[in-house]
């Protein structure tokens, strides 16, 4: 699923945290947004799933404006997850991505064995299925993580918005859960704080900069000292993996 940013601004004081972003994104690609806190990544992602209309741009999900499109159409072809998914305390594991489903039914259908199956997948792929019938309110930070990315592949989306999705998870759980991801083939966006990690999996990386985009392309254009120390005020470098090749990123402060 293609996605494009097209001079999108937004935000939510007269300072728009968003400002003229123009980003278009090829159907398959796993997309990381990187930059400090306060830099936009947030809100530009909530502009793609309909938690914050744009001031002014326009943001296309394959040829349809996400803000024009039928809800249910985005909701279909949109799977989420956010920082401020509260999941539903009430429910069990299970219930939650149950939810997942709901958008490809009809007013007054119910899941189907189908549907069952598809919840049942998705929590074996989190590993969220050694705790599906635990409410939601016994779990842990991560357990919780884990059953709201389990509801969004629930929905089988052909475009996924992660924001923070490695938030909570220790560190087998955060490789698992976007080795995961970057195997879906599908379109990925996801807003991540961990350089590291942004650059083993993603295959672009745009950087953020007080609203802004300061560089985007490959990691191995975007994460260079000039960007480290522009963006994110810290000396830095990529090194290969002793193991498998694949960048690792050192990052130092700045010499004094």
């Amino acid at each position: 699923m293609k996605l494009v940013f097209d001079g999108v601004t937004a935000g939510y004081t007269e300072v728009p945290a968003v400002r003229d972003v123009t980003l278009a994104i090829v159907p398959g690609e796993f997309v990381a947004v990187v930059g400090p806190n306060g830099s936009g990544k947030s809100t530009l992602l909530k502009t793609v799933y309909r938690a914050l209309r744009p001031r002014t741009g326009a943001v296309l999900i394959g040829d349809d404006d996400a803000w024009t499109a039928r809800h249910n159409e985005v909701a279909r072809r949109v799977g989420v997850l956010g920082q401020d998914q509260a999941g539903g305390y009430d429910f069990t594991a299970r219930e939650g991505v149950r939810l997942g489903r709901y958008p490809h039914l009809g007013a007054f259908d119910r899941l189907t064995a189908s549907d069952e199956h598809v919840v049942e997948e998705a929590l074996e792929l989190t590993g969220a299925h050694e705790f599906a019938n635990r409410p939601l309110s016994t779990l842990s930070g991560g357990e919780r993580q884990r059953v709201l990315l389990a509801r969004a592949l629930a929905q089988q989306p052909q475009l996924l918005v992660l924001d923070e999705p490695t938030n909570h998870l220790d560190p087998a759980h955060q490789i698992s859960a976007l080795n995961l991801v970057a195997s879906l083939g599908i379109t990925v966006i996801a807003a991540l704080h961990t350089l590291d990690l942004a650059a083993r999996h993603a295959t672009t990386i745009v950087a953020l900069k007080a609203g802004t985009v300061a560089a985007a392309g490959p990691p191995a254009e975007v994460l260079t000292q000039a960007v480290f120390r522009d963006v994110f005020e810290v000396d830095g470098s990529v090194v290969p993996d002793p193991v498998d090749g694949r960048p690792r990123v050192l990052l130092r402060e700045l010499p004094s």
